[in-house]
């Protein structure tokens, strides 16, 4: 009996142990159970859709591709820039894909197109020698291999080193074969992932173009798409003025990029660099084109689709009119070969803008570069871009400014003399050197007196001239005086044209230099551009406002179409000012430069005395020297017709011969306001007047 309740004591301890062994497991089994249960409600409700993001991500990414830019089209809808569309063969990197998997690409593509080799560096030669060969890479570093290891060289300093070993011996065993897959693989790495890059867009024949898109398959990221290049219908006219786009293989200049990355750009976008392209980016920029990759869980694009076709950047329309801007080229030519033949030998820059004095318009702007054996080099943008010492066009201003601080009254009337001051200085008109000659403020703009202008220099100053008088000892206050009526025409002052880096001329410190204050009353002092003379004649001519030039007119939607799109918006000139003066003021000023042009003493009579329509305007000529030697530069400034005045221009020649003889080049200006009122027309040319 005893024997049977020990065996039954034993079997329940055996059994009260299993059962405390299973209610164990059990309550660990539940307590990882609930744990995990907590660890996936954790994940799905509180980093659900943080992971949600990253599987969309690692399966669909939008990237954007580059379209053609808009149109440049002059005011009469004629295209001056286009785009001229060329076949290119582009790659675009997967998110994983390998170096081994590009290079095995790049071998496949070599077989298919020729590329050009010439963009090969010594470096890029050498990393991809070691790429072809590690073992024979390996072998050459076996010292340094060890000391990188032990850390006593960087990995920086090892890759130096290693290109150092690599030289003549190694290089030559790369073939032309190598050199070709070279080639392709270093344009396949200058891309980012899933950006699509262009390996070759320069003379791509139909043959590889062809091979290529039949191999698409066998050449994972390979595509063939069609791409675009600028095409200028009138070759180098105004090619200055459009400035230029950035290559496909440059992408953002490095001058500019950190300007355009902030403005949501690429690195590989291809953008306006300079001038019209760069001042106008934003709207002759097209909208990208997107695209959807989808890509499997290694990474491999498995699908795309385009999510926007995008389109072509807006059209810009200029206010130049091509027919009158080629006349002039031609003219300008023609007139430079004259001058060179009568002796002006020296002559390195002429230069000539042509604009709607009422509105700003900018008609017609040239500009040549001339060499010392007559080659002629164009460079339209030194109208705005450089400044010269321009002479006696300026004196019109300078009246002005007498006005306005009442120094001088209209009609008033000085004798022009030779002016002479205390230690022996002397100062005359070119026109009376010796006499004694009283006129008028027409008459000195008819005749370009000096004198008239030192005296009234002199009277703005608080000094009126005496013979043998010293000079003004203090002449800042009066400097200022003058300089503010010069600005008010335009001279000294930027004009405000839509195109960058224009100059404001070189305004020189004036101290306590009398000489020079007189000698910036006739435009011997300052220096101004020409645009900056053609805005000025401009503002006379408009009754003293004085307008913003613009060489924009207009921006156009994008259409498939070769006309112009609907008018998305219109640029204009602004009035920038009025100068300060009555229109008395301004009428005196006038009918000096229409004496100057149409009386038999004025300085313009020989060329503008027989316009199609009445003209008015100024001539000038300012000492200057040329490598020591005296030379001159001419200016004339003027518009037409005298009443209601349609075209006003400004005309430049840098480096004549000092006179006499005199050479005459205002015919250039005669022969731009025939062609534009009378001979336009003729030809079937059509100018908004």
């Amino acid at each position: 009996m005893l024997k049977r309740l020990k065996e039954k004591s034993n079997d329940e301890k055996v059994r009260n142990t299993m059962n405390r062994r299973i209610n164990f497991i059990f309550g660990l089994v539940v307590f990882i159970f609930a744990i995990m249960v907590l660890r996936l409600g954790y994940l799905q409700i509180a980093q659900g859709s943080h992971y949600k993001q990253l599987i969309k991500n690692d399966e669909n990414i939008t990237v954007n591709e580059s379209v053609p830019r808009g149109r440049i089209v002059d005011r009469n809808g004629k295209v001056l820039v286009d785009n001229a569309s060329k076949m290119a063969i582009t790659y675009t990197r997967g998110r994983k894909t390998s170096q081994k998997e590009m290079l095995e690409t790049a071998k496949k593509l070599s077989s298919l197109i020729n590329m050009d080799t010439d963009k090969i560096t010594d470096r890029d030669k050498k990393d991809f020698w070691v790429t072809l060969h590690p073992q024979k890479a390996k072998d050459l570093m076996k010292k340094e291999q060890s000391m990188l290891e032990d850390g006593s060289i960087s990995q920086e300093q090892y890759d130096e080193q290693q290109r150092k070993k690599i030289g003549k011996k190694q290089l030559s065993e790369l073939s032309k074969k190598d050199l070709q897959i070279l080639a392709i693989y270093r344009e396949m790495n200058a891309g980012s992932t899933l950006d699509p890059q262009i390996i070759k867009n320069e003379d791509v024949t139909e043959k590889e173009y062809a091979a290529v898109s039949q191999q698409l398959s066998k050449l994972p990221g390979v595509n063939t798409s069609m791409d675009w290049d600028r095409k200028y219908p009138y070759k180098d006219t105004l090619r200055g003025i459009f400035g230029d786009v950035s290559t496909s293989t440059e992408g953002l200049p490095k001058e500019l990029t950190e300007q355009y990355l902030s403005k949501g750009y690429s690195r590989n976008d291809r953008v306006g660099k300079s001038y019209l392209e760069y001042q106008y980016e934003d709207v002759l920029r097209g909208k990208k084109k997107q695209m959807k990759y989808t890509t499997d869980k290694s990474g491999k694009v498995i699908n795309s689709e385009v999510i926007n076709p995008g389109s072509r950047g807006h059209d810009l329309q200029l206010t130049i009119d091509i027919d009158l801007q080629k006349k002039v080229e031609s003219l300008l030519d023609k007139q430079i070969a004259k001058l060179r033949s009568q002796g002006a030998k020296d002559m390195d820059n002429a230069m000539i803008v042509v604009q709607d004095p009422k509105n700003g318009d900018i008609l017609a702007m040239a500009g040549k570069q001339i060499s010392k054996n007559g080659k002629l080099t164009d460079y339209d943008i030194e109208n705005f871009t450089a400044q010269f010492a321009v002479g006696s066009s300026v004196k019109g201003g300078t009246l002005l400014a007498g006005y306005q601080n009442n120094a001088i009254k209209v009609g008033e009337q000085m004798v022009d003399e030779p002016l002479k001051f205390q230690g022996g200085l002397t100062k005359r008109s070119y026109f009376n050197k010796n006499g004694r000659v009283t006129i008028n403020d027409k008459e000195a703009l008819m005749h370009s007196s000096n004198v008239y202008m030192f005296k009234t220099a002199l009277k703005l100053a608080g000094d009126p001239y005496y013979s043998g008088m010293p000079l003004p000892s203090d002449i800042s206050m009066a400097g200022q005086k003058l300089r503010k009526g010069l600005n008010q025409v335009g001279l000294g002052v930027k004009t405000g044209i839509d195109l960058p880096n224009e100059t404001n001329g070189q305004i020189e410190p004036l101290t306590n230099n009398p000489g020079n204050y007189l000698d910036l009353s006739i435009g011997q002092y300052d220096t101004y551009t020409p645009l900056q003379l053609s805005q000025y004649v401009s503002t006379i001519a408009n009754n003293g406002y004085r307008i913003q030039p613009h060489i924009g007119l207009s921006i156009h939607d994008a259409t498939n179409k070769d006309e112009l799109g609907p008018v998305k918006r219109k640029v204009k000139g602004n009035v920038l000012n009025k100068v300060n003066n009555s229109q008395k003021e301004i009428d005196e000023v006038q009918d000096g430069f229409k004496m100057a042009f149409n009386e038999k003493d004025g300085t313009g009579y020989a060329s503008f005395k027989d316009t199609v329509v009445p003209s008015a305007g100024k001539t000038g000529t300012a000492e200057v020297f040329q490598d020591g030697e005296p030379r001159v530069n001419s200016t004339y400034v003027g518009y037409a017709p005298i009443k209601d005045p349609k075209l006003a221009f400004s005309i430049v020649y840098t480096n004549q011969p000092v006179p006499p003889p005199w050479l005459n080049g205002g015919d250039l200006g005669r022969d731009v306001i025939n062609y534009y009122f009378k001979d336009k027309d003729k030809n079937g040319d059509s100018t908004e007047k």
